[in-house]
């Protein structure tokens, strides 16, 4: 299963860093700088909106599906054509509920009709999701990577072309217009590949099967709203809270998209891991080699990519956006590097959780990680801007990852050795000393520091034994 995990998390990884990373550097970043100052950030804003309700588009659906389907791969022809008729059901209310949601906060004019588009971008990106979930499910994990791409694939083609022969007519809904395009393409192609698995008639309707559906995805729809607004309310409440809020949402998102670009590798592995686990847990086999192959991997590297990131934020957002940047945009940088090593502990604790059961209990702490990440953006949005919104959004999600791996090892049984933690902290304290040396002690420009100090990172992980390049060689050989 290790072997597995590894040779797809490979594909996946190098996909989405190739195409994706294209996409918000080159497509995404562009957009912004060329855009009027705020316009994107009040996009951000919606967006943010549209992600702490689509809960209603979903309910839970994807995550409840990927896990029986690991287990009980015969059941998609029999439950999908209900799944598509509820999804419809869902994702209407889900609209009617975004704009009347937009509609009392104070959103206008253009805002309701950008609104909207967002609205649709995230009903889609839930049928994408819930159909790539289909594929993980069957074990077509390659077929996945390769939808994982394809949405940012098509916006690079069209928004690309835009950029390149006629900037002057890109505006913010006609970009939004083309992200919602891209996403209803791709969840058209993901219906004909799954095609041959499913009956001719769709959707159907019945309210008992809906109300079973309903029930088995509650729990992971409570999960979902609840990790997601303490990680989305920051957006929405710096634009609606401050006098400058499009601006200070502008600057937000640009430090945002490094998280971003970092965040979907964590967010690919954790969409393998929970049908693996899930396929052990069922089996009643060791659930350890996993477990700790993924930590260590992740913290390995989510601590080699934030460290750099960090320490070299002002530089890095003076480079990226250098029409509109601010030392608050470096800060914001600085803050969101930092909360990506927590989340990556999160996207491995979380996926063995959510696989083997323990919803309900995760919920009770996500419910404690939105409490902490409201009242703290209350206090420091006021005081410090937009990078005290960051710097709580670093402290929730240390909080939520620490409870998640303690409880995690209390309900599943597991020692205190079963991974190296002190290892990992020896390791992490040695890299960020390091890099303040290098940062105090410059050995080239800026950049060339920075790249060293990733690079390092990785050899001293190797050192430490996080990262084993002969496992991770002979992981990649196995067939099975």
């Amino acid at each position: 299963m290790v072997a597995q995990f590894f040779r797809n998390a490979i594909l996946q990884v190098s996909l989405n860093l190739a195409v994706k990373g294209i996409y918000l550097f080159a497509i995404e970043r562009t957009v912004q700088n060329v855009l009027p100052e705020g316009e994107y950030g009040l996009y951000f804003a919606l967006l943010g909106l549209g992600m702490l309700l689509q809960v209603i588009a979903d309910f839970g659906l994807q995550l409840f599906n990927s896990r029986v389907l690991a287990g009980h791969r015969h059941l998609l022809a029999k439950y999908f054509p209900y799944f598509v008729g509820l999804k419809l059901l869902l994702g209407s209310a889900f609209i009617v509920v975004l704009l009347a949601a937009g509609i009392l906060l104070g959103y206008r004019g253009e805002a309701i009709y950008l609104l909207t588009l967002a609205g649709g971008i995230q009903f889609f990106n839930s049928i994408v999701l819930y159909l790539r979930s289909n594929l993980s499910g069957l074990g077509r994990y390659t077929t996945d990577g390769f939808f994982s791409i394809m949405d940012k694939s098509l916006m690079i083609l069209s928004v690309g072309s835009i950029l390149l022969f006629v900037p002057e007519e890109l505006t913010v809904l006609r970009f939004a217009g083309l992200q919602l395009a891209s996403w209803v393409f791709t969840a058209a192609a993901l219906v004909l590949v799954i095609s041959d698995r499913l009956p001719r008639k769709l959707p159907r309707f019945r309210k008992a099967t809906f109300a079973l559906l309903l029930r088995g995805g509650a729990p992971y729809a409570l999960a979902v709203f609840l990790a997601t607004a303490y990680t989305r309310t920051d957006a929405v409440m710096i634009e609606r809270m401050l006098t400058d809020g499009a601006a200070a949402a502008d600057h937000y998102a640009a430090g945002y998209r490094l998280l971003d670009a970092l965040n979907m590798i964590g967010w690919l592995l954790a969409g393998l891991l929970i049908p693996m686990y899930a396929r052990l847990h069922k089996q009643q086999e060791s659930l350890i080699p996993l477990l700790r192959f993924s930590v260590q991997l992740l913290l390995a590297g989510s601590v080699c990519a934030a460290v750099p990131l960090a320490f070299y934020s002002q530089e890095i957002t003076q480079l990226l956006y250098p029409k509109f940047v601010e030392p608050q945009t470096g800060h914001i940088l600085f803050f969101l590097a930092f909360s990506f090593v927590a989340q990556s502990l999160n996207y491995a604790y979380g996926a063995l959780l959510s696989a083997t059961g323990y919803i309900g209990r995760m919920n009770k702490i996500y419910a404690l990680g939105i409490v902490l990440n409201l009242g703290g953006n209350l206090i420091a949005l006021p005081r410090y801007g937009a990078a005290g919104a960051a710097a709580v959004t670093l402290l929730t999600q240390g909080f939520v990852a620490t409870t998640q791996a303690v409880l995690a090892h209390r309900w599943h049984h597991l020692a205190g050795t079963t991974v190296p933690w002190l290892r990992i902290l020896l390791f992490s304290t040695f890299f960020a000393s390091c890099g303040l040396a290098l940062v105090y002690f410059s050995l080239f420009n800026w950049l060339a520091d920075c790249i060293l100090l990733g690079a390092s990172g990785i050899v001293a992980a190797m050192l430490a034994g996080l990262i084993d390049i002969r496992q991770l060689s002979s992981l990649a050989r196995q067939k099975s």
